[in-house]
């Protein structure tokens, strides 16, 4: 049952997290009209990093979810 909870709290986070980065992406590509080139790289830098942030966050609770299954392996 936990199992459940926590898998859904993640799957509720990814979706979260992903239409965050869809809204973003969507704002960055309207006001790329109105930029220049250095501004569209300080931009898309600033996506990258995002990107790296979220990967760094969905590889953090990736790593908890083995070790819930781990526990939860060794309990039975």
């Amino acid at each position: 049952m936990n199992i459940k909870k926590n898998f859904t709290l993640i799957m509720v986070l990814c979706l979260i997290i992903s239409a965050a980065f869809f809204l973003f992406t969507e704002k960055t590509l309207r006001a790329q009209d109105n930029m220049s080139g250095s501004a569209i790289s300080k931009k898309l830098d600033e996506i990258l990093s995002n990107q790296k942030t979220i990967m760094q966050s969905m590889e953090s609770m990736k790593s908890e979810l083995n070790i819930i299954k781990i526990r939860i392996t060794q309990q039975q």
